[in-house]
């Protein structure tokens, strides 16, 4: 799992925070999970940087370590945590094309949990919207962006007007401020 804000052990460098499953869930010797925990740094394009602590990293940074970490003992099912929250549009973009990259080549199925609908439907084979706790969407990208289902489409689109309205229910304005309707003078 890619956690939204990676997570990472502030105490550890990059390095050990990659190789801290491995030393967790393997019986491997110390050189072995060194090697792995560098190569997957070498993947997320960081293993420059294996010695540099949490603190060190800039935030595209540390996501790519996280990521790193998660994909350390290649997993079949990856999920991905609102992956591109707070991240500068360089990041965002290598993070995207990392997703999509290690999923390809690690044939890992991979579920994204995003609100970032535009550059999502970029890199996913499949998607599914949900709404008030129920799926109200699938398909493809392309299938998604043609819907007529208006709460995706509004979605979508980023529409200001649809079934998901921009004001909160409440009582008329005038109401709330107590403003008293001047009378009428009729002649």
């Amino acid at each position: 799992m890619l956690f939204q804000f990676g997570a990472l052990f502030t105490d550890m460098t990059a390095l050990e925070n990659v190789a801290f499953q491995m030393h967790e869930h393997t019986d491997l010797p110390e050189d072995a999970i060194r090697d792995l925990a560098l190569l997957k740094l070498e993947a997320v394009g960081l293993r420059g940087a294996a010695n540099l602590m949490p603190s060190e990293l800039s935030g595209g940074m540390a996501r790519r370590v996280a990521l790193a970490r998660a994909i350390a003992l290649d997993p079949a099912l990856m999920l991905y945590d609102e992956p591109f929250t707070g991240l500068d549009p360089i990041a965002f973009g290598v993070i995207a094309r990392l997703v999509r990259e290690l999923n390809d080549s690690l044939g890992t199925t991979s579920i994204i949990v995003s609100h970032d609908v535009q550059e999502c439907l970029k890199i996913v084979d499949y998607v599914y919207f949900m709404s008030n706790g129920r799926v109200v969407a699938q398909g493809t990208p392309a299938e998604v962006r043609k819907t007529d289902e208006p709460f995706v489409h509004q979605f979508v689109n980023g529409e200001t007007v649809g079934p998901v309205p921009f004001h909160y229910a409440a009582a008329r304005y005038e109401d709330d401020l107590e403003i008293v309707p001047s009378p009428r003078v009729t002649q």
